[in-house]
C-alpha cells in the first residue's frame, strides 16, 4: 500500500487534515505522515522534514505528497532531489486540493489502489463541489463509505522515567542507541533531564539529547504518545536495562586508567582582552572564488554536493577506524554525529533557503559546536571538537580536498576578502589565531563580532592578497601594523607590547566588580553589548553594570523562519539570569545587507546603506515585530528588561513602536519596560529633543552615525580616515544629542565606547553610559576611572 506525506505550512493544519482523513477508513489505510510547520513551531516548509517523511511512510509501493501553497511546492521538490534515486522515482508530488484530495486519496489508498491511480483521483477531487456550484444541482457523494466509524479514542500519553547508571551519562553513543531504536516505532517521544529540567528535546535528534546532559545518577524522563507508545515505552525500557547500549564496566576501568593522565578541558578557549592583542602566526588562505576550491551553484547542486561529502567523510573516519584502534571511540562518535538526522535536516534547511552547502556546515555545525563547549558536562564538551573536526571534513570534501589534509587544522592567521556577519559567526578561536581582511573598514558588523568573541582583525590590507598559504605574517590590531615574515625583532617587539597589555588587561579585572567612577566622582555605568549567551557570560565575569545592547538578529542569524515568542523569551530570561538580574537592553530585529536575517529576506537595493533598515522593515513585518515586544513583555515579569529602537529617523517610528510596545503589554498584563532608541542618523541627532517625551533613555551608535555623518562608507578601507568615530563633526552631534536629552540617561553602544582613548572625550560631552565588546569592560572602567572632569 502506498504512503502519503501531508506538506503545509501549519503544523495545526496538516494534523487536523490527517485526523479527519484517518476517519474515512475504519482500519488498515495508508500510513500518513505530516511534515509541516518549522521545528519550534513556526510557520513554514522545511525539505529536510519532508524527505524524512517520504522515507518513513515508503513501503514500497511509493509515496503520494499533498501539499498547500507557495514554498510548500519547492520544498517539496526539493525533498525528492535529497532522496537516494530508488526511491525518488516512485514519490509524487499532486497538484491536488489539501483537505480534498488527501481524503479522496486516503480512500483510494486504502482500496488497493496503486500511486499512479490515487494520484489521478486526488486530482479530480474538486469534481463534485465544482459542478454543483456551477449547475445548482445536488453534489455527488464523493466518499461511498461502508459505514460510519466510531470516533477514535484520544490518544493516551504516556510518561517514563529511568535513573541513568552511565559513567558518562546520556552521551553520544547512548544518545544515539536511542535515537536508532525508536526510528521504526510509530510513535511520538520527547526526553528531559528530570534531575534539571532540561528539555524536552525530540527523541530523534542524537545532538539535542546529548546536550540535555543527562548524567550519572540523575532521571531521564520520556513523554510518548502515538498509535505505539507502549511498544516505544517498551523499547526504552529494554535500553536501560542494558545501559542503553554500553559496557559500563568497562567505562570505568577505562576511566580509572585514564584518570591520572587526564586534563582538565576548559571551558572556552576565549581570553578576555585577546582582541587586542597581537598575533603571530602562518596564512591560512579563505579568499573567495575559484582558487579557493569551492564557487557556490544552485539549490539542488548544492544538496548535492552535500550529499556527496558526507559520504566521503563517513568512508573516511571509518577508514581510519580500522587503522587507528586507540581512537576508535572518538571515530564512532564523529560518525554518530554525522548521521544526527536533526543537525542533517538544519544544513538542509539552510541549503534550502538559498546559502551555499559550505555556509549551511560551517553555521549550522559551528553553532552546534559552540552550544556543547557551553556544557558543564567535561565528556560532553569534549563532543564540541568533534563536531569542529567534522566540520573541517565536510568542508575539506565539499572542496574536493583530500581528507588528510591538515593544513586547516593548525591554527593560523585567516586571510579573507571582507568578513561579514555570517564569516564572523564561523571563527573559532581554538583555529582562528586573527583575521586579516584584504577589504572592508575597521567598524563593520562582521568585525564587531569577531572583536566581542576575541579574535583580533586587521582589515583593509590589499598587500596581503597574493601571499603564499603558510606564509608567516604578524600583526598589532591597535595600532594597525602589519609584518610580512617578520624577523626576530619585530617578534620580542610584540611579546613586549602583548606583556604590556597583559598586565594593564589584569589590573582592571582586579577591579571589575567596582564601580566606574570619574575623578569629580561621577559614577558612569559601564555594559555590554552581547550577541550571544558566551558574550552574557564573559559580560558578567568583567563586571558589566548592565547588558547595554543585545543583537537580538545575531542570537538567531541561522534561522530561516523567525523564532516562537516561548524560544526568545527563554533567550532573553536566560541572559538576565546570567546577569544577575542587572538591566538588559533588548535592540529589537536590525537586519541590513551585512548582518541579514533568514526570515526577514533579502532583497538587494542600489545602496543598502541608506534602505531599509531597522525600524523601516519593521514597518513591513508588524507581526514578527509585535512577537518580539511581547516575548520582552512575558520575559519582563521574570528580568530586568529594556527595549532598544535601531535605525530611528522620525517621531512617527517612536510613536508607533510605542503603541505596539504598550498594546501588547496591556495583553500580557504588565508595566510597558523602558524604550529607548539609537541614535544613528544625524537627523536623529539633530532633532533629539523632538523625542526626549516619548523615551526613558537614548544610546548613541557611533559607527553608523560616523558614516552618515561624514559620507563614508566604514566597510570602505579607502575611506577609512574619513569614516574616524572622533571625528569633531561627530563628537559634536553626540554633544548635541546629550544636550536635547538632558533630563534621561544617553550612552555610546558603537565601537568608539570600546576604545580607552576615547573614554574621556565621551564623558566630557556629556555620556553617563558606554555599552563595550565583553572583553572590554575591565579596561574602560578603568578608563573612566582616569578621567579628571
Amino acid at each position: 500500500m502506498i504512503g502519503i506525506v501531508v506538506v503545509s505550512h501549519s503544523h495545526a493544519l496538516a494534523e487536523a487534515a490527517v485526523e479527519l482523513a484517518e476517519q474515512m477508513v475504519s482500519e488498515g489505510g495508508p500510513r500518513l505522515m505530516t511534515a509541516a510547520g518549522t521545528a519550534d513551531g513556526g510557520f513554514g516548509t522545511d525539505a529536510g522534514a519532508i524527505s524524512k517523511a517520504i522515507e518513513e511512510v515508503d513501503s514500497g509501493d511509493g509515496v503520494l505528497v499533498v501539499l498547500d501553497i507557495g514554498s510548500a511546492i519547492l520544498s517539496s521538490e526539493l525533498a525528492v532531489e535529497f532522496l537516494n534515486p530508488s526511491l525518488a522515482e516512485r514519490v509524487l508530488v499532486s497538484a491536488a486540493p489539501l483537505v480534498e484530495g488527501l481524503l479522496t486519496a486516503v480512500v483510494a489508498a486504502a482500496g488497493g489502489a496503486e500511486l499512479t491511480v490515487v494520484a489521478g483521483e486526488a486530482d479530480t477531487a474538486l469534481a463534485g463541489k465544482a459542478a454543483h456550484l456551477a449547475h445548482d444541482q445536488d453534489a455527488p457523494r464523493l466518499l461511498d463509505l461502508p459505514h460510519t466509524p466510531a470516533a477514535r479514542p484520544r490518544p493516551r500519553r504516556l510518561v517514563w522515567r529511568v535513573t541513568v547508571r552511565n559513567p558518562h551519562g546520556i552521551h553520544v553513543r547512548p544518545a544515539a542507541n536511542i535515537v536508532t531504536a525508536l526510528r521504526d516505532v510509530d510513535a511520538e517521544v520527547t526526553l528531559a533531564n528530570a534531575s534539571t529540567g532540561k528539555g524536552p528535546v525530540c527523541a530523534d535528534s542524537l545532538s539535542r539529547i546529548s546536550a540535555l546532559e543527562v548524567r550519572e545518577g540523575q532521571i531521564l524522563e520520556a513523554r510518548i504518545s502515538g498509535p505505539q507508545a507502549e511498544a516505544a515505552r517498551g523499547v526504552l525500557a529494554e535500553l536501560a536495562t542494558h545501559d542503553f547500549g554500553e559496557d559500563i564496566d568497562r567505562v570505568r576501568r577505562t576511566m580509572a586508567l585514564r584518570s591520572s593522565a587526564s586534563v582538565p578541558v576548559a571551558r572556552s578557549s576565549r581570553v578576555e582582552g585577546a582582541e587586542r592583542r597581537c598575533v603571530l602566526g602562518p596564512v591560512e588562505r579563505r579568499l573567495t572564488g575559484a582558487e579557493n576550491g569551492y564557487v557556490p551553484q544552485e539549490p539542488k547542486a548544492e544538496l548535492d554536493r552535500l550529499t556527496a561529502a558526507v559520504g566521503s567523510v563517513d568512508d573516511f573516519l571509518a577508514g581510519l577506524g580500522t587503522t587507528h584502534c586507540a581512537e576508535v571511540e572518538i571515530l564512532e562518535a564523529q560518525r554518530l554525529l554525522l548521521a544526527d538526522r536533526e543537525m542533517q535536516h538544519d544544513i538542509v534547511a539552510r541549503i534550502t533557503a538559498g546559502f551555499s552547502a559550505m555556509d549551511a556546515v560551517e553555521t549550522t555545525i559551528g553553532s552546534l559546536a559552540a552550544e556543547f563547549d557551553l556544557l558543564d558536562d567535561e565528556y560532553l564538551r569534549a563532543r564540541g571538537q568533534d563536531l569542529r573536526s567534522l566540520r573541517r571534513l565536510l568542508g575539506l570534501a565539499l572542496r574536493e580536498r583530500p581528507l588528510g589534509d591538515h593544513s586547516f587544522a593548525t591554527p593560523g592567521v585567516w586571510l579573507l576578502d571582507e568578513l561579514d556577519v555570517a564569516g564572523a559567526m564561523q571563527l573559532d578561536a581554538d583555529s582562528c589565531l586573527g583575521v586579516i581582511t584584504t577589504f572592508g573598514g575597521a567598524s563593520g558588523h562582521g568585525v564587531l563580532m569577531a572583536l566581542a568573541r576575541g579574535i583580533p582583525v586587521l582589515t583593509g590590507h590589499p598587500e596581503v592578497e597574493n601571499i603564499a598559504e603558510g606564509t608567516v605574517v604578524a600583526f598589532d590590531p591597535v595600532t594597525d601594523e602589519l609584518w610580512i615574515e617578520p624577523d626576530e625583532s619585530v617578534r620580542g617587539e610584540m611579546a613586549r607590547r602583548n606583556s604590556r597589555r597583559d598586565r594593564a588587561a589584569e589590573l582592571a579585572r582586579s577591579m571589575a566588580g567596582e564601580a566606574a567612577v570619574t575623578f569629580s566622582g561621577q559614577r558612569i555605568i559601564v555594559g555590554s553589548n552581547v550577541g550571544s549567551m558566551e558574550d552574557a557570560d564573559l559580560a558578567a565575569r568583567e563586571g558589566a553594570d548592565i547588558v547595554g545592547m543585545v543583537r537580538t538578529e545575531v542570537l538567531y542569524a541561522t534561522r530561516t523562519d523567525p523564532p516562537t515568542v516561548t524560544d526568545q523569551v527563554d533567550t532573553y530570561v536566560a541572559i538576565g539570569r546570567t546577569m544577575g538580574n542587572r538591566p538588559v537592553t533588548i535592540r529589537v530585529w536590525d537586519p541590513s545587507t551585512d548582518k541579514p536575517v533568514g526570515f526577514f529576506g533579502s532583497a538587494k537595493e542600489a545602496n543598502p546603506a541608506l534602505g531599509e533598515r531597522g525600524m523601516r522593515v519593521m514597518k513591513h513585518h508588524p507581526e514578527v515585530f509585535a512577537d518580539q515586544l511581547r516575548a520582552i513583555a512575558i520575559a519582563s515579569k521574570q528580568v530586568h528588561l529594556r527595549v532598544l529602537l535601531p535605525m530611528i529617523t522620525t517621531v512617527a517610528e517612536v510613536r508607533w513602536a510605542r503603541q505596539v510596545l504598550f498594546q501588547v503589554s496591556r495583553e500580557e498584563g504588565v508595566i510597558p519596560v523602558d524604550l529607548g532608541v539609537m541614535v544613528e542618523v544625524p537627523a536623529a541627532a539633530i532633532m533629539a529633543g523632538s523625542f526626549a517625551h516619548l523615551l526613558d533613555f537614548a544610546t548613541i551608535g557611533t559607527n553608523d552615525l560616523s558614516q552618515y555623518t561624514q559620507a563614508a562608507d566604514r566597510n570602505n578601507a579607502k575611506v577609512r580616515d574619513l569614516a574616524r568615530q572622533d571625528a569633531p563633526a561627530v563628537l559634536e552631534l553626540v554633544a548635541a544629542t546629550t544636550r536635547a536629552l538632558s533630563r534621561i540617561p544617553v550612552g555610546v553602544c558603537g565601537d568608539l565606547a570600546s576604545d580607552p582613548a576615547a573614554t574621556a572625550q565621551l564623558v566630557a560631552r556629556g555620556i553617563t553610559q558606554l555599552s563595550v565588546r565583553p572583553g572590554m569592560v575591565a579596561e574602560i572602567k578603568q578608563a573612566v576611572r582616569s578621567v579628571r572632569d
